[in-house]
């Protein structure tokens, strides 16, 4: 059965001036539904990139990106936004929240961007309960702390249901207990069938995932498949 995500022969080039960077060369990965899977690498690898690639955010220099079996090359930048709002989740390790938006703001405002949810505010209610944020919906971002924005993130990238998450370095802002709490989350995401795909320096979280990529110029160097 074919992915929910899959690259085949992936390349990335960037240009900056006069000089070619490869940022991805020649990647094939195929993400299958209800996978936990973490992308670790050095610095300048090709992780961010690839995530890129991977939520439909970026396109390939060469190669296919399939979407639940679609090429989607000849999308539109509207129709990948389309998707991307209504099938993709992010969270991201600068949050990414709105300052003058409280808690709960910041997660109807995912909402808008697709006709999925028929009751943002309810939903949004909902799922910071989830995140143990009940008593914070109405803080706005500087008041809360770092672990409790990332929350609030997690919430707004679930707002419409996705079929995937993609979290680029969600602990690189928080201490480590904070990190270990975001991890009981992801796995608890995940055992319930949302796909998670996650770049990460920690190698805590790292080896929480059932699938660890080691990208390293590019390349997919190493592949680990393990249980948990």
């Amino acid at each position: 059965m074919p992915g929910i995500i899959e690259l085949k022969e992936v390349h990335k080039i960037y240009k900056l001036g006069s000089v070619s960077v490869n940022a991805l060369n020649g990647i094939n990965l195929v993400i299958n539904k209800g996978e936990f899977i973490s992308i670790v690498g050095p610095s300048g690898s090709g992780k961010t990139t690839m995530l890129n690639l991977i939520g439909l955010l970026d396109r390939p220099t060469a190669g296919k990106v399939f979407f639940e079996s679609r090429d989607v090359s000849s999308l539109s930048d509207n129709e990948l936004s389309r998707l991307r709002a209504e099938k993709i989740g992010f969270v991201f390790q600068t949050f990414n929240l709105i300052p003058s938006l409280t808690a709960k703001e910041n997660v109807e405002l995912a909402a808008a961007f697709s006709n999925k949810v028929k009751d943002p505010e309810r939903k949004a209610e909902e799922l910071l309960e989830l995140m143990d944020l009940k008593s914070r919906m109405n803080h706005k971002p500087n008041q809360l702390s770092g672990g409790e924005q990332q929350r609030v993130a997690i919430a707004r990238a679930l707002m419409n249901d996705p079929l995937v998450l993609l979290a680029d370095e969600p602990t690189g802002n928080l201490d480590s207990k904070t990190s270990m709490e975001l991890l009981e989350i992801f796995k608890k995401l995940n055992s319930e069938g949302l796909t998670l795909v996650v770049v990460t320096h920690n190698l805590s979280i790292a080896n929480e995932a059932g699938r660890i990529i080691y990208l390293k110029d590019g390349r997919v160097e190493n592949e680990v498949k393990k249980g948990y």
